[in-house]
């Protein structure tokens, strides 16, 4: 090859490392800034939302009630179930009828973890970006402490809203709607809770 020719071009190389180049700065550009514009919040929404939804199936196919429990101090959730009541023991009824209490037996609800990876606390995907802001139910706006949510075995579920916020301060709200269970995510205007 003459030199004329060697200096008139690129090589095949030569443009194989600059397409390389290019193709890696523009893929962590757009990683860098993808990240910033809601991506993890939307994912960990996404999740969530799922979450939320497989509960309100778990309850109508075992018939038992369920909730999701959220720790907003701690930024952790779980699962729990109510267990089936335990039949009463037959006692002898009294002599006299005024001794008699019609009234059914008072049973306090305990819930109790769900057996497996859902009954147990964890984070939100993402938890590093993404938090949960707030929960409101029944139009009462909680900020700390432990909150459950309900979901019964006819499908129906505690009137919910959840607030999650990323680190960029961007905010997804997920609605539980009452008696159908419904689950929407929306993303509200910039405002906010």
């Amino acid at each position: 090859m003459s030199k004329a020719r060697a200096e008139a071009g690129f090589t095949l190389l030569e443009l194989l490392v600059v397409l390389l180049l290019i193709v890696l700065v523009t893929g962590v550009f757009t990683t860098s800034v993808g990240g910033g514009f809601g991506v993890h919040l939307r994912n960990a929404g996404r999740t969530l939302a799922a979450e939320l939804e497989y509960v309100g199936q778990r309850a109508i196919t075992t018939g038992q009630t369920q909730r999701m429990v959220i720790d907003l101090d701690q930024q952790v959730f779980r699962v729990e179930e109510l267990p089936p009541a335990a039949h009463a023991e037959a006692r002898e009824l009294p002599e006299h009828a005024e001794g008699l209490d019609l009234a059914p037996p008072l049973a306090e609800a305990v819930f109790q973890p769900v057996d497996g990876q859902i009954g147990e606390w964890h984070a939100l995907d993402d938890a590093d970006e993404v938090s949960f802001h707030e929960i409101r139910l029944a139009d009462e706006a909680k900020h700390e402490g432990a909150i459950a949510i309900g979901f019964s075995s006819d499908g129906a579920s505690d009137p919910a809203e959840i607030w999650l916020r990323d680190d960029g301060g961007y905010d997804l709200r997920i609605r539980l709607i009452a008696f159908t269970g419904e689950i929407r995510i929306e993303e509200p205007p910039p405002e906010g809770p």
